[in-house]
C-alpha cells in the first residue's frame, strides 16, 4: 500500500529535500502531494515536478507522512495548529530549525515526530542530513526515514543538540563552500587567468579534494601533507592563508552561525 505523503513548504530546503528523493526514485513508491502558500508558485512547482501541488492545506488527517519544510515562525504560528487534526501515528519530520521536539510533540502529541537539519546539496543527491528521533520514534521508522533521507546523500542519526551543532557546521556549510570558490576564483584572476577559467578550476578543485577525503577515507591533514613539499610552493600558500586567519576565520563563522541559531531558537520558543 502507498504511504500518502505531505510535503508542506516547498521553499528552498523543502524544494530540495522534495527534489532530491523525486529525482532519487525513494518516493516512487508513494503518493506524494505538497502545499506552498501561492496559487502561483503551486502551479510552477506541479509543472516543475510533476506531482499535485496546491495553496490550501486540506485533508491532512489522510497523510501517513508529513515532511515540514516551512520556516520557523511560520510553523509555530500557522501551521501547527492545522496539524491538530493528523491521525494516531501519523509520522511527521519537521526541518525547522530551533523548534525543539519537546515543543513539536506538546503540539500534536498524537503524531510520531522526527526533526533532521538537511543541507542544499541534497537536491542532486550530495547532500548530509542530520535526524534526530522524537520520543515515539522506534528502529523501524527510523531505518525507514534514514533510507529516504540517504537517497540525498548521507544521514547520520544524531543526538538533538548535535542536530543543532550541525545546523552550523552541514547545514550552512554549503554557503561558506561557495565564498570559498569565489574568493578563489578571484585570486585566480588577480594573478592572470580569465574568470570563467577561473571559477571552472576552483570549483572542480573543491569538488575533487572532497571526493578524495571521501574515497580515501583519510584525514584531510594527512591528504595536506601529500602536497606540500617541504619548500614547496603549495605550503607557502597554505602558510600565507593561515597567517591571514582562514583557519580561525571558519572556526569563528560557524561558531557565529550556531550561536544565532541559538539566538532565534529562543525567539520561537
Amino acid at each position: 500500500m502507498k504511504k500518502r505523503i505531505l510535503f508542506i513548504g516547498i521553499g528552498a530546503m523543502g524544494g530540495a529535500v522534495l527534489r532530491g528523493c523525486l529525482t532519487s526514485g525513494a518516493m516512487t513508491d508513494a503518493d506524494v502531494v505538497g502545499v506552498v502558500n501561492t496559487k502561483v508558485h503551486a502551479k510552477a512547482l506541479t509543472e516543475e515536478l510533476g506531482i499535485p501541488v496546491s495553496a490550501e492545506l486540506n485533508d491532512v488527517d489522510s497523510a501517513d507522512v508529513i515532511v515540514l519544510g516551512v520556516k520557523p515562525q511560520i510553523l509555530q504560528s500557522s501551521v501547527l495548529a492545522q496539524l491538530s487534526k493528523v491521525k494516531k501515528d501519523c509520522l511527521i519530520i519537521s526541518m525547522a530549525a530551533g523548534i525543539p521536539l519537546g515543543t513539536l510533540e506538546g503540539a500534536v502529541p498524537q503524531a510520531i515526530w522526527y526533526r533532521i537539519m538537511p543541507n542544499m546539496p541534497a537536491a542532486i543527491g550530495g547532500g548530509f542530513v542530520a535526524v534526530t528521533v522524537g520520543t515515539k520514534g522506534n528502529d523501524c521508522l527510523t531505518a525507514w526515514v534514514t533510507n529516504l533521507l540517504n537517497s540525498l546523500g548521507e544521514s547520520a542519526v544524531v543526538s538533538e543538540a548535535d542536530l543543532e551543532r550541525l545546523g552550523a557546521l552541514a547545514g550552512a556549510g554549503p554557503g561558506y563552500a561557495f565564498v570559498i570558490m569565489d574568493a578563489l576564483a578571484d585570486a585566480g584572476v588577480r594573478i592572470g587567468l580569465t574568470r570563467r577559467l577561473a571559477l571552472r578550476a576552483a570549483i572542480q578543485t573543491l569538488y575533487g579534494a572532497g571526493l578524495m577525503a571521501i574515497k580515501t577515507e583519510q584525514h584531510p591533514a594527512v591528504l595536506r601533507d601529500q602536497v606540500t613539499s617541504p619548500g614547496g610552493t603549495t605550503i607557502a600558500g597554505i602558510a600565507a592563508m593561515e597567517k591571514g586567519g582562514l583557519r580561525s576565520a571558519l572556526h569563528d563563522g560557524v561558531v557565529a552561525c550556531y550561536q544565532r541559531a541559538q539566538e532565534l531558537g529562543k525567539k520561537e520558543n
